[in-house]
């Protein structure tokens, strides 16, 4: 298979065999990186040419290729290598795909999808309204005709420990991106919430819909929360005064 002209960054959630499968799965791409604010991938576990970064804001700095495609380590199995090369064949832009969650048997195609593909040149790393991870770039914004299947899980229990993993990724970015304590709040576990009610469904959903919804806020809620527990569990800092 051809390589693609692009980075892929994969944002480790769990590690171990599943990354190492989601790295197999973007195989197809110029580079690989994985980005690690967690701490918890030893870069001698990493296939040979795959670069390992802990700093959110270096995510930019990762390879050379001049774009970048940001995967959480569930979602690399889904993406489609044609899509991409078609749409960095267009010109500098910012791409939001179309994403679908796939949980308790209802497959949810999700609206106000996040940006993933940006070109390099002043590519951030940012988390939308509903602390999903994404990209900033000063580019137009368009959409990139492929789908991202996150799966939630075919049982409450599986879908509870998916939402662990990702509410982890949320306190990891978090710790490093918020200049201030972000607090809890109410609109983001809402906005996160309300993004799956609004969800259209292959099927009729039910109570799927609103386990699906609750989980999908309680994921923002644990992420701050594990990321407020971080913060104050730290030392305070000594200032000399002289």
């Amino acid at each position: 298979m051809t390589e693609c002209a692009v980075c892929v960054v994969v944002l480790a959630a769990r590690g171990g065999a599943a990354l190492a499968t989601a790295l197999d799965a973007v195989a197809w791409a110029g580079e690989r990186a994985v980005l690690d604010p967690l701490g918890m991938v030893r870069a001698l576990d990493l296939p040979p040419g795959v670069r390992l970064e802990r700093r959110v804001d270096a995510l930019a700095l990762l390879g050379t290729m001049p774009w970048v495609l940001l995967l959480v380590e569930d979602e690399a199995a889904s993406v489609s290598p044609a899509a991409v090369a078609q749409a960095i064949a267009t010109g500098p832009a910012t791409f939001r795909p179309r994403f679908e969650l796939e949980t308790l048997g209802v497959r949810f195609a999700m609206p106000a999808a996040s940006v993933r593909l940006a070109p390099r040149s002043g590519c951030r790393m940012v988390l939308d309204r509903g602390d999903e991870p994404g990209l900033a770039a000063p580019y137009p914004a368009r959409s990139l005709e492929a789908v991202i299947r996150v799966p939630g899980g075919d049982t409450v229990a599986e879908a509870f420990d998916a939402v662990q993993a990702r509410g982890r990724v949320v306190s990891g970015v978090l710790a490093q991106l918020a200049a201030t304590e972000p607090g809890i709040g109410v609109l983001p576990p809402l906005a996160a919430l309300a993004r799956v009610l609004r969800a259209r469904a292959d099927r009729p959903a039910g109570l799927a819909r609103w386990v699906a919804a609750v989980f999908a806020g309680y994921r923002v809620v644990l992420g701050r929360a594990q990321w407020w527990e971080w913060r104050h569990a730290q030392p305070a800092v000594v200032r000399e005064v002289g």
